[in-house]
């Protein structure tokens, strides 16, 4: 169901970005940058403007796979709506009950490979699509304490209606990045800075479900060369939206709960407890043209995911 992709699930879409030259730049170096042909592709536009001031771009077409795994809260946008058939909650039913929202909990773990094609437009500007495959779990609970009409009155008090969701799910999307940099105040490497945003659909396999999720992220860091290689680290704050709709239905036919409803169908919109996040990440750039990259970040804050990554640009 929910990807924060993405969790992007997105905050993995800013791996690349413009990096400069030091202060005072080899001279051969800056020669190589100025006579290098131009990409196939055509891009980025303005790709000779960027090298003669000193910026060193990546290679503008990529292609990139990621793990994402995220735990995360989330809040029932309205109260829950169940119809109960069978046990004595649905005696003579089917019979409607509404949960109030604030009765109802929601946990959720996801597991989902993403794959990202990117281009870089301009020096600053990359867009980006995604195509992707989630396995998850949602964990419904719902209080039956204030629940109007039902026949065992306080006797129902403590009641938790438990609904495990498990489900499959593919998901699309398109986002934009834009990169600069600042020069610094103490040493010689810039900061680099990046913007991001993302909407991404994803259509549930096994419940009736469309999620709907914005991302809005910056994050500022700073990249080092490592012999030929570029190691860069960077630091993130992101806000993420999460809203969809989930209608199913659950047996509890054979548990504990059977006597008292076999049968529920139900209606809830859900949406993240938590929309802000932070995160730390490294992207390792490697390759005679540093054409292939490693990626990991982890977000920390209000709620947890590990993302882990492999690219190749062209």
């Amino acid at each position: 169901m929910t990807k924060s992709l993405l969790s992007l699930p997105l905050c993995f879409f800013l791996t690349y970005s413009l990096s400069s030259h030091a202060a005072e730049p080899d001279v051969q170096a800056a020669v190589n940058q100025l006579t290098k042909p131009a990409h196939w592709s055509g891009l980025p536009l303005l790709a000779d403007e960027a090298t003669k001031r000193g910026h060193d771009l990546p290679l503008p077409i990529g292609v990139s796979l990621f793990y994402n795994n995220i735990d995360a809260d989330y809040v029932a946008d309205n109260d829950f709506q169940v119809q109960v058939d069978g046990g004595l909650l649905g005696f003579r039913g089917p019979n409607d009950y509404v949960v109030p929202a604030e009765d109802v909990s929601i946990t959720g773990s996801d597991r989902s490979v993403q794959l990202k094609i990117d281009a870089w437009i301009l020096p600053f500007w990359n867009v980006y699509a995604l195509l992707g495959y989630t396995e998850g779990r949602k964990d419904i609970r719902a209080k039956l304490d204030n629940v109007e009409g039902l026949p065992c009155d306080d006797a129902c008090n403590g009641i938790v209606l438990p609904i495990p969701i498990e489900y499959t799910a593919k998901n699309y999307g398109i986002g934009t990045v834009l990169a600069g940099q600042i020069d610094p105040i103490i040493g010689d490497t810039p900061v680099i800075v990046m913007a991001v945003g993302a909407i991404v659909n994803a259509n549930t396999d096994t419940t009736d479900s469309v999620i709907k999720t914005k991302l809005a992220s910056i994050r500022v860091g700073q990249r080092y060369d490592i012999g030929s290689d570029k190691l860069a680290w960077f630091l993130g704050f992101s806000h993420q939206s999460v809203n969809q709709n989930v209608t199913g239905d659950y047996s509890f036919v054979g548990t504990d709960l059977a006597p008292l409803m076999e049968e529920v169908k139900f209606d809830i919109d859900l949406a993240k407890k938590e929309t802000k996040n932070m995160s730390v990440s490294i992207n390792y750039d490697f390759g005679p043209r540093n054409e292939w990259n490693l990626y990991t970040e982890y977000g920390f804050l209000n709620w947890q995911h590990l993302i882990i990554g492999v690219g190749r640009r062209f």
